[in-house]
């Protein structure tokens, strides 16, 4: 009982930490679970570029957590023939997961500031002045991928902490098949290309302004 606790004040306190990254401003702790899952159902994405072959390690958990949530949307009842779940236990994961959503975002926009202001005060010219907006992108870009990481890290504790022997096998045994799929996928993000030069001037050059 007082491990539950000091893990929930701790989830707590990192769901407050997160409000940098937050979609949404935090209400209370209820949803409206029908309207949240019209809406997951929906929901189309962006217009997205395949940019690398495969998830970096920080991107699979967040990944694989985001794809169940989608799952216990369109057919739950697979999953709690899966994992031995009751109503209660699932619709409890699936309102972890769906505030995990909420709060989380890849706050995009803070790292395109960050390689704006960093392309706007440089000294350097050409392909230096580019590389230098590009890898001051790639550094703010992997202090989000890793906060929101540990965010999820959390997240999927709080989850395994509160099934029962069989289901936290079953569930395991899913996590790790999908992390294994996920990690052989091809990675697609709506992030700039910065593995290239001539690919990320483009990007530089239409966030930040021509060069000089």
């Amino acid at each position: 009982m007082i491990y539950r606790l000091i893990h929930s004040l701790f989830l707590s306190g990192l769901l407050l930490s997160s409000l940098a990254f937050s979609q949404e401003p935090i209400g209370d702790n209820t949803i409206d679970l029908n309207s949240t899952k019209k809406t997951i159902k929906n929901q189309t994405g962006r217009e997205l570029k395949v940019l690398a072959p495969t998830l970096s390690a920080e991107e699979i958990d967040p990944a694989v957590l985001n794809r169940l949530l989608q799952t216990i949307a369109h057919n739950p009842e697979s999953l709690k023939t899966r994992f031995a779940l009751d109503d209660n236990k699932l619709q409890d994961i699936f309102i972890t997961l769906s505030n995990a959503r909420t709060f989380i975002n890849t706050n995009e926009m803070a790292n395109v500031r960050v390689m704006c202001q960093a392309w706007n005060h440089s000294t350097a010219s050409g392909e230096d002045r580019i590389n230098e907006a590009l890898n001051a992108y790639e550094k703010r870009n992997g202090f989000t991928k890793r906060f929101i990481a540990n965010f999820y890290a959390t997240v999927l504790s709080d989850i395994q902490y509160g099934l029962s022997e069989q289901s936290l096998l079953s569930f395991n045994t899913y996590m790790n098949d999908r992390r294994r799929r996920m990690a052989n996928a091809g990675a697609v993000t709506t992030g700039i290309a910065t593995q290239n030069v001539r690919s990320g001037a483009e990007a530089v050059t239409f966030h930040c302004g021509p060069a000089r």
